[in-house]
């Protein structure tokens, strides 16, 4: 590993290493495979067609707290938006009034445990551990689930293998399955007070779990070592394929590549950041010397344009470029996001259409692409007015009749990212790219605190820019909600979020807000739900208030025989199934 975890309590360190040691310790409750979620410890995954889903109807008396229609909680009173009983869609969203209670709907969700389930220390692991869960996460608020934690009305075991979650009337959570708290041991923990858990060396360095390893010894600064737990619920599956695993921590990773070659690692994980020596990699493998897996992320890097800016031209702010959707779209087509890719991540990485890639089961396979091409992107900048006056492809255009930019004004902006490397090279490739189109870019590196600084000091979220280059992460649930006009950073009560708005560029469309509403409103079962999402899509690749760069790369190597390792963009450790991990004669064709 390149870095050592600090802890391994699970509402401790919520790092890379952390996330990758603690999947020898625990199961699940759940693996997320191709964006989906896949049961471990639970019998099923709760579903509205088994009944474990539910959508009651309840009577809510003013003063009560309740989930708006924007998704922010808020107490019953007059003016409040909300979701009455049975509404599915924005257009039937209602307006509180009166003092009489609101008939709305409560989510309801249903956990059941497998049977027979049991921590490394042979107790029982039930229900009432995945409540310890909860109470801790509880106590630790807000570092800890805090919006879930926020939208519960209710965590409890019903029985000893099954938890109910109750949500406040008016949430409706697509990702429900999440909802479920990860059991901790009560009969180990439960007379430590929940605040001095994070300290505890015995939690936070040898905690109890159900999964396939045990923790043995930690020497700090070197590895830790874990041994099968016999208790281990899939043992009579032949499952972990080892008696002991070493966790090594070698930071500098060079010296892990030479240790995987000498044969004193089998694996390097994504904590040892081999992206730097992707080649390298690629030509051991070929000479049999070691197996590479790739896998693009559910990171990924965009460029969001500044559309609405908080500051005016006169004042020092920039021109509004970017208002009309013909001109973003003539920058997608003017940019090589496929070299992007190609060049940074080694032809391994992809690039994706809007806030979700590819392999998506909600993906869009008919939203609009952009795929590199100058010569159209030139004759869409000809159509809004951006003219070759000199017929000098080498110096920018001129506007010519352009909406709301003066005569003669050359197209030229900033370009707003971050100085590592990666960031650099992906923005000298853009620039190379535009100015083919006659778009001069001028390159603005600046320090991480500098560009995410908050509103309204802030470059980045106090929407005072022309192009920017900053990452999202994709989750199951596709995130749509980041290009809503509720999410644009502003003063407050103006803008909902004040500044800590997610989305800086300014984009507004009430259509597009219109179907992530309805996505939000609805669950994975419901028909309105993928149509909400692939309409949003479509409005999105097709006003393009960001342009989709490339996706990040999940890499790992290991010994040439290596077997069972499979990486996948959803998920959070690329060791989600690390129990099945072999080597050797272990591994069966």
């Amino acid at each position: 590993m390149g870095q050592e975890s600090a802890s391994l309590f699970l509402y401790g360190d919520a790092s890379a290493a952390a996330r990758n040691i603690r999947q020898a310790i625990y199961d699940g409750p759940y693996d997320a495979v191709d964006f989906e979620y896949s049961p471990v410890i639970l019998e099923s995954q709760p579903t509205q067609a088994a009944g474990d889903v539910l959508l009651e109807p309840v009577q809510v008396q003013p003063g009560s707290p309740v989930v708006d229609v924007t998704g922010r909680l808020a107490n019953l009173a007059e003016g409040v938006q909300v979701l009455p009983a049975g509404c599915n869609d924005p257009a039937c969203v209602v307006s509180y009034t009166g003092t009489a209670p609101a008939q709305m709907e409560q989510m309801v969700v249903r956990f059941k445990l497998r049977p027979g389930l049991t921590w490394s220390d042979g107790a029982p692991l039930t229900a009432d551990d995945s409540i310890y869960s909860y109470e801790v996460a509880r106590s630790l608020y807000p570092r800890v689930r805090a919006e879930l934690i926020d939208r519960t009305q209710s965590y409890q075991a019903l029985d000893p293998q099954t938890v109910e979650w109750r949500g406040v009337p008016g949430f409706r959570d697509p990702s429900y399955p999440a909802g479920f708290f990860t059991p901790l041991p009560r009969h180990a923990w439960g007379d430590i007070p929940p605040a001095e858990l994070v300290a505890n060396e015995t939690v936070s360095r040898s905690p109890i779990g159900w999964g396939p390893y045990v923790i043995q010894e930690w020497t700090s600064g070197d590895h830790i070592t874990l041994s099968k737990n016999p208790a281990y619920f899939r043992t009579a599956e032949g499952l972990p394929a080892f008696d002991q695993l070493v966790f090594r921590f070698i930071p500098d990773r060079d010296q892990a590549l030479a240790a995987l070659l000498a044969g004193e690692c089998d694996l390097l994980d994504e904590t040892n950041h081999l992206e730097l020596q992707g080649d390298a990699l690629l030509e051991l493998q070929q000479n049999g010397k070691a197996a590479v897996f790739f896998q693009p992320a559910a990171a990924w890097e965009h460029a969001d344009f500044g559309i609405l800016s908080s500051n005016t031209p006169e004042n020092g702010g920039p021109l509004p470029l970017f208002g009309s959707k013909e001109i973003r779209q003539a920058v997608a087509l003017c940019t090589d996001r496929q070299r992007m890719a190609n060049e940074l991540f080694f032809g391994q990485s992809a690039v994706p259409d809007s806030y979700i890639p590819a392999s998506h089961p909600l993906y869009n396979p008919d939203s609009r692409k952009y795929a590199f091409d100058p010569a159209a992107g030139e004759a869409s900048l000809e159509a809004i007015g951006w003219v070759d006056a000199d017929d000098d492809p080498a110096t920018p255009r001129l506007a010519q009749g352009v909406a709301g930019i003066p005569d003669g004004t050359t197209l030229e902006f900033t370009f707003l990212t971050t100085g590592e490397d990666e960031k650099q090279r992906a923005a000298a490739i853009l620039q190379e790219s535009l100015a083919g189109c006659g778009i001069e870019v001028n390159i603005s590196a600046q320090p991480v605190e500098t560009l995410y600084a908050p509103g309204p000091e802030g470059p980045l979220f106090g929407r005072n820019f022309s192009l920017a280059q900053f990452g999202w992460v994709s989750s199951i649930e596709p995130s749509c909600y980041l290009y809503t006009s509720q999410q644009i950073p502003g003063p407050y009560p103006e803008y909902p979020k004040g500044w800590g708005g997610a989305n800086p560029g300014g984009y507004n469309s009430p259509d597009y807000d219109r179907a992530c509403q309805q996505a939000l409103f609805t669950l994975p079962e419901m028909p309105e739900h993928r149509q909400a999402h692939f309409q949003a899509q479509a409005i999105f690749t097709e006003d393009l208030p960001a342009l989709p760069l490339y996706q990040r790369l999940k890499l790992a190597a290991a010994r040439p025989d290596f077997c069972g390792l499979a990486l996948d963009s959803s998920t959070e450790s690329g060791l989600w199934n690390l129990e099945s991990l072999n080597y050797g004669e272990g591994c069966v064709p």
